[in-house]
């Protein structure tokens, strides 16, 4: 994350691309090098878009301010990158719901006796 400040306020802005790099490199079940490798790409693509958001519209911004009574001119509101990285997150696993529906579906593959098995215990 990192501080700044807008019209005199502090603002927090999220660094999604530092905090994805992390998350990226502490969940083990990933291939990042190879089988994930695409999904993860397309993930810093849609942070690093959500980051470049609050500098477009800092600028439109000081772009007005310039301007007498002029209105910042901020593309389009973007109601979707955010939405798609959390989806996309879900899926490889990288929220508390994502890691969840990970574990239903390795414990759910070989069944119980195959967990026992791999535990050492069963027969």
């Amino acid at each position: 994350m990192c501080a700044y400040a807008r019209e005199g306020v502090a603002v927090v802005a999220l660094n999604l691309v530092e905090a994805l790099e992390r998350a990226v490199k502490a969940a083990k079940h990933l291939d990042a090098d190879g089988k994930d490798a695409a999904a993860i790409e397309a993930l810093r693509g849609l942070a690093r878009k959500a980051d470049a958001w609050d500098q477009i519209v800092d600028w439109a911004i000081e772009d007005a301010s310039e301007r007498e009574g002029a209105r910042p001119a901020v593309p389009a509101n973007d109601n979707v990158t955010l939405a798609i990285f959390f989806k996309a997150c879900d899926q490889l696993g990288l929220t508390p719901s994502g890691r969840k529906a990970i574990d239903l579906k390795e414990a759910k593959a070989g069944g119980k006796l195959a967990n026992l098995r791999d535990q050492g215990t069963g027969p």
